[in-house]
């Protein structure tokens, strides 16, 4: 198999549209809104917006129209908070104009958008459906998947499709986002007692070991580290060339822990330790890390990368078989770096293997927060702001990235809901990152006892299953709530089904213990 040369194409990950390449994905239109709101979807609370100060500026305002009505917010200084006239907003879309005006009152800056007004969680008033049972027949059509489909762009004998095709037909795939997803959603369908369990072991087993043989070369800045990005044969491809996404691999490693624990294989235990103590040297002196990184020579291709916490759950998740002082510190910097800034800012810039280069607050996303949240929440007696930003940061995202029904005119499919969007730019609500963001419900519910985040829960993996297909794949794209239709000609990536696989048992089996 050759290595990759750089394509001209940019796609989004779980997820996406296809994109024209360009040398600056972030040549999207330059806003002076300062705060992270910038180039926000939606809000379900009233928005607050933080503008640059221009000389002899001596009122901001903010306009917002809709259906014929008009509403104004001003201030002398340039933060302007709608919270006064939100009630009298409807749920839509509306236009918002910020003024910046001087002493004579004539407009020295004029920026309009559009923005929408989302509808709120209304409660979770239906019968749970059977979460279990649709795991099991999308279980069984991955595995189903992983031999038949011969239609992918390029297959390796004896290898599950899903290694080197996120869908059937696609000409990439995504090692650290794909088989961690499996071999997670393998293990929680036998812990679940399966129908498929022993099947599914095994190809939990049969991807792993895919990886420890296909990774980088035994010498450069990152020895034996995975690739982020392989296509048709090759090792890199697409933004990435040959660069890696650092960080990716913590998330990577952690599903080796997992696959440890369960068949005592050493090599997966070691392979974990070794990605850890390799990205520990890349460390800045701030407690961050990079974003892409070049494995032969380290040298640093993309630099912001707020998704730190998939390092720090990888060295938590070490910890039983042994601790290590430096891993610990090193995740410990991390934490406090992205509680500092980034929970701080709401920078929470996306951080995709296909997805380029965007300006602060251009692309934001919600998945490197779900694990802060989740980390917050299990730690929430060493600290006592941990619970509150942990609750704080959930209703960020759901506020930016949540639809909770047909009626939000944000999103482009009328689904059911509550549903997660991926990112700014590949604005779809998933059934993946709704998985992501059910396993960060049931963290809060174990913190709090709050019957909220449970019904959320519950409500979200109903969304799911509502979406699935006859032949058991999931949603990736959202299907409308009374036809059926989906995104045309759009197909559902292998690991975002996966991934709810593993969300939606985990679900049955923590309600089944609340039950108990």
């Amino acid at each position: 198999m050759k290595r990759a040369l750089r394509l001209g194409v940019v796609v989004c990950v779980v997820c996406c549209i296809a994109l024209p390449a360009q040398a600056d994905q972030g040549e999207s239109p330059r806003s002076l809104i300062v705060s992270w709101s910038a180039f926000s979807k939606q809000f379900i609370d009233a928005p607050e917006f933080r503008l640059l100060p221009l000389p002899g500026t001596v009122e901001y305002r903010a306009v917002i129209s809709q259906d014929g009505l008009e509403w104004t917010v001003q201030s002398g200084a340039p933060l302007l908070n709608l919270s006064t006239i939100w009630s009298q907003v409807k749920d839509g879309s509306f236009s918002l104009t910020f003024r910046w005006n001087d002493a004579q009152g004539a407009v020295l800056k004029e920026e309009t958008s559009e923005r929408v007004k989302a509808p709120d969680f209304a409660g979770f008033n239906e019968p749970a459906m059977d979460w279990s049972a649709a795991a099991d027949r999308n279980i069984a059509y991955l595995i189903h998947e992983s031999d038949r489909n011969t239609t992918a762009p390029y297959r390796e004998p004896g290898v599950p499709v899903w290694i080197w095709a996120a869908t059937p037909t696609h000409v990439a795939s995504y090692p650290c986002i794909t088989i961690n997803n499996m071999i997670w959603a393998f293990l929680a369908h036998a812990r679940n007692g399966g129908p498929q369990s022993e099947e599914a072991l095994r190809l939990a087993r049969v991807s792993a070991d895919w990886a420890l043989v296909h990774r980088q070369p035994d010498d450069g800045a990152l020895p034996l580290f995975p690739y982020s990005t392989i296509t048709k044969g090759s090792f890199g491809g697409h933004v990435e060339g040959e660069s890696v996404n650092l960080l990716r691999a913590s998330w990577f490693a952690i599903s080796f822990v997992d696959l440890y624990a369960v068949t005592q294989h050493e090599p997966y235990l070691e392979y974990a330790r070794h990605i850890a103590d390799t990205t520990v040297k890349f460390q800045n002196a701030d407690g961050s890390f990079p974003y892409r990184v070049d494995p032969k020579n380290g040298a640093v291709t993309e630099q912001y990368n707020c998704s730190v916490m998939e390092f720090v759950e990888l060295v938590e998740k070490l910890e039983p078989f042994g601790f290590d002082v430096r891993r610990a510190m090193a995740a410990q910097r991390a934490l406090e770096w992205v509680r500092t800034y980034v929970l701080a800012t709401n920078n929470w810039k996306a951080a995709y293997e296909d997805v380029g280069e965007t300006r602060f607050y251009t692309n934001l996303s919600q998945m490197p927060a779900q694990q802060l949240i989740r980390y917050l929440c299990r730690h929430k007696d060493e600290n006592p702001a941990y619970l509150p930003e942990a609750i704080q940061l959930n209703r960020w995202v759901e506020d930016q990235f949540v639809t909770f029904g047909p009626g939000n005119a944000a999103s482009p499919v009328r689904v059911k809901g509550p549903l997660v969007f991926e990112q700014f730019i590949c604005w779809w609500p998933m059934d993946g990152h709704t998985a992501n963001w059910i396993l960060s419900l049931i963290e809060l519910h174990k913190a709090t006892g709050e019957r909220v985040y449970l019904d959320k829960a519950r409500a979200a993996a109903n969304a799911i299953c509502a979406e699935q297909f006859e032949d058991g794949q999931f949603s990736t794209w959202g299907r409308d709530f009374e036809t059926g239709e989906s995104r045309a000609n759009a197909e559902n990536w292998y690991n975002a089904g996966a991934f709810s696989d593993w969300a939606l048992y985990t679900l049955v089996q923590y309600v089944r213990g609340l039950n108990e």
